[in-house]
């Protein structure tokens, strides 16, 4: 990808995400982010239609990496050897740190990661031919899961040890096999 736009992309990210940690989404001008990220306007309308539509490519930038990992995870390995799993999703915590504390920060937080599960739930079940009706207790299973290993790693922010997170989702996840 071209240096300028990866450039352009993060000061956007940024303005967007410190921006949000004082105000709604609706209140914030493309004028006001457009100054915080030392773009002009046209720059702005180059790259996106609107404010929703630049915060929706920026929550897609960390939704795309976690769908992605989704898509690779076998319902068995998680059940029964989920290290290689956990290891994935705080790799790309790891790599993402710096944009997730800014964005933990945001008003547009709490929502955004409640979706991210949802989200992460429906491409994990997919992945896996797994749907509610047949398959309740892995569904029910997953969704605690999910939930649990997210909060885990976003609730306690900035402080993340890599690997006692680790140690304990995955120990976690193999206390009761089913």
């Amino acid at each position: 990808m071209d240096k300028r736009i990866v450039k352009t992309r993060t000061a956007i990210f940024n303005a967007v995400f410190e921006i949000s940690a004082d105000k709604d989404l609706d209140k914030i001008s493309v004028v006001e982010l457009c100054e915080k990220a030392g773009i002009n306007k046209s720059t702005f309308y180059l790259h996106y239609t609107s404010i929703d539509d630049c915060f929706q490519k920026c929550f897609g930038f960390f939704t795309d990496k976690i769908l992605k990992l989704s898509e690779s995870i076998d319902y068995t390995d998680v059940a029964n050897a989920p290290e290689e799993t956990v290891d994935k999703m705080l790799d790309v915590v790891e790599d993402n740190m710096e944009l997730i504390l800014k964005f933990k920060n945001s008003v547009l937080y709490d929502n955004s990661v409640r979706i991210l599960k949802q989200k992460f739930l429906v491409s994990l079940c997919e992945a896996n031919n797994l749907n509610i009706h047949d398959n309740y207790h892995q569904v029910s299973k997953l969704t605690f899961l999910i939930g649990g290993c997210v909060d885990a790693i976003t609730q306690n922010l900035p402080e993340f040890d890599k690997e006692e997170l680790r140690n304990i989702m995955v120990n976690a996840i193999k206390r009761k096999k089913y």
